[in-house]
């Protein structure tokens, strides 16, 4: 009796600390795995949250010498704040066939750059339903490009949401 009142202490003892490994072990993958399901959470949750249009293309047609523009207006129709625009957005514009990646230029002084203007407020935060005024310089005119047909413009921001067109100037 004593004999197997000792082996099962021994099993017993024996079954704690595997269950103590157990859970030292799992414990971290489950906190890490759960935590990665709540940033993707998170990002899907501000992707959905996020919605841009472009909704009206000008050229600027008075310019007689550099820097020639073409201006993007761009709403906010999603429900969360864009903060950082020049830093997290990307402009793609160009001939549908020879389109470029525009950088950000606050002056617009270097060719193929772009800048912003809030057109409600300058508070560098771009809220719903307000409509940024993007200002693109091609480098050259672009009603001496009108040959080249179509244009095409896409405005990436920095989760990845973006809107697109093509479009072409009357003469």
């Amino acid at each position: 009796m004593a004999g197997s009142a000792i082996s099962v202490s021994i099993i017993t003892i024996a079954c704690i600390v595997c269950a103590t490994m157990l859970v030292t072990v799992l414990y971290p993958a489950m906190n890490r795995a759960s935590s990665s399901v709540t940033l993707t959470a998170e990002a899907m949750g501000d992707q959905i949250r996020t919605d841009i249009e472009i909704i009206e293309i000008a050229n600027d047609t008075d310019a007689s010498q550099p820097p020639y523009k073409c201006y993007i207006w761009v709403k906010n129709i999603g429900s969360s704040t864009i903060d950082k625009i020049s830093s997290s957005t990307d402009v793609f514009f160009g001939a549908t066939s020879n389109f470029t990646r525009m950088d950000y230029d606050s002056d617009i002084s270097d060719s193929k750059s772009w800048n912003y203007i809030e057109c409600s407020d300058a508070d560098g935060r771009w809220v719903p339903k307000e409509t940024l005024k993007i200002h693109i310089n091609n480098g050259t005119k672009v009603t001496d490009q009108i040959n080249a047909g179509k244009y095409y413009v896409k405005i990436i921001l920095y989760n990845g949401e973006s809107a697109e067109d093509v479009f072409s100037f009357s003469t």
